[in-house]
């Protein structure tokens, strides 16, 4: 059985943002890409490392941080501050509730506030990577406009360059290998992060998480492997809290909340649906995944990880194989700025947005779909070829189109009877 929709006001509060290693689909990509000039671990720094336990632990010259390794086993120094003396623990419930060991010691690097902040942002962009930047911002702003996702007025490079937020306490970076934590204070919000970060260093000894080539691709199929590296993190985590005791549990509430208040307060709802795309789909994918195939199965999908939305928001299907649709690219009607994947999840989101949430079930039946993006004058235009599984989804999908064109003047609904279907829209 699938998992069900979540409507766009059920994201609230939002769930941890956007962190180094996020995969976005071609929908998306830009707006988390743009998120990730922000966030992505890349600054180099000199640490010296040590093996904690084993003596004292090393400081960076300039007394920014020190890093540490850690493993499972490890009996920490009397003088290994909080942090250090929990992360062992922390990690033999990793292995546990995941099932596999760790194969290495983990890279753990402790940085002040200030360090911290600036490697989470990693270094400055070059004035050409920044126009580079923008003009992709802009494109994907063109085409959510032209969907209706999002309003004429939402100036999408300003909302995402305010969405950077010091709620963040900790994150595992796959291209250093390392797991960075600002600061050393030790609070059960923390320990709970540290369980989710280090699920990632797990992931990654085992799988190779960062796979950098799908972001090459135009489909869904790095987004839908970062869900499944997310939603395995936050499954680990949601058994680390449960259990907690109750008292500790509502304090790890309390922190959570208090951390996640101003994380996209003027973000439009819609955007949060995107950008937190991995953190909704992610975890109920993965739970189930477990319960139908047990471990086994959870780590198959590694190395075949589901390619689309459709396969995320449906386990079985992705369990059953259930491939999509190959359909063309259609026809622009100009010049062509941008191409990819709309998927289940962004057909779904649009058809709710603007043709109302009772509309968005008939993204239910999607089997495959190509769209492609022009400018016509000041607006952009979008035309989007869907496949559905069965006569009857694109009956429903016809219908429901319909009623997104009487929101949406000038769109346009053609295609056989048995589909495919291709609507085209500006804005």
């Amino acid at each position: 059985m699938g998992q069900p929709w979540v409507p766009i006001e059920a994201v609230r509060p939002p769930p941890p943002p956007p962190q180094p290693g996020w995969r976005p689909g071609p929908l998306v990509v830009v707006l988390v890409i743009a998120i990730s000039v922000l966030l992505v671990a890349d600054a180099v720094a000199a640490f010296v490392m040590v093996v904690a336990g084993d003596g004292p632990t090393a400081s960076n010259a300039s007394g920014k941080g020190r890093t540490v390794l850690v493993t499972p086993d490890q009996v920490p120094a009397p003088t290994a501050k909080p942090l250090e003396r929990e992360l062992p623990a922390l990690m033999r419930f990793v292995q546990e509730q995941r099932g596999l060991r760790f194969d290495r010691p983990v890279k753990v690097t402790l940085l002040t506030h200030k360090a911290f902040t600036a490697r989470l942002r990693g270094p400055a962009p070059t004035a050409a990577d920044t126009a580079a930047q923008t003009k992709k911002t802009k494109i994907q702003e063109r085409v959510l406009k032209a969907y209706g996702v999002i309003g004429p007025d939402v100036d999408l490079e300003a909302v995402l360059n305010g969405f950077y937020t010091e709620s963040i306490a900790g994150f595992y970076d796959p291209k250093r290998n390392d797991l960075v934590v600002k600061g050393e204070q030790l609070t059960p919000y923390v320990r709970q992060v540290m369980v989710h970060e280090l699920t990632h260093a797990l992931q990654d000894q085992h799988f190779n998480v960062d796979r950098t080539e799908l972001n090459k691709k135009d489909d869904e199929s790095a987004t839908a492997l970062t869900a499944l590296a997310e939603g395995d993190a936050v499954r680990i985590e949601n058994l680390y809290f449960e259990s907690r005791p109750q008292d500790e549990q509502k304090e790890i509430e309390r922190e959570r909340m208090a951390a996640g208040s101003g994380v996209g307060a003027d973000v439009p709802q819609s955007l949060l649906q995107l950008l937190y795309f991995p953190y909704i789909v992610g975890p109920p994918f993965t739970v189930e995944v477990v319960a139908k195939g047990g471990q086994p199965a959870l780590d198959a999908a590694y190395v075949h990880p589901p390619t689309t939305s459709e396969q995320l928001l449906h386990p079985d299907r992705f369990l059953a194989g259930d491939a999509p649709a190959a359909v063309e690219n259609p026809t622009p009607g100009g010049k062509r700025i941008d191409q990819g994947v709309l998927g289940e999840f962004g057909l779904r989101l649009v058809l709710e947005v603007v043709a109302g949430k009772d509309k968005s079930g008939a993204a239910d039946g999607w089997g495959g779909d190509r769209y492609v993006a022009w400018a016509k004058g000041k607006q952009t235009c979008v035309r989007t070829t869907i496949a559905m599984d069965t006569s009857t989804d694109t009956g429903e999908l016809r219908l429901a189109l319909g009623a997104y064109a009487r929101e949406r003047k000038g769109t346009t609904v053609t295609g056989p009877v048995e589909g495919p279907l291709t609507f085209t829209t500006c804005g």
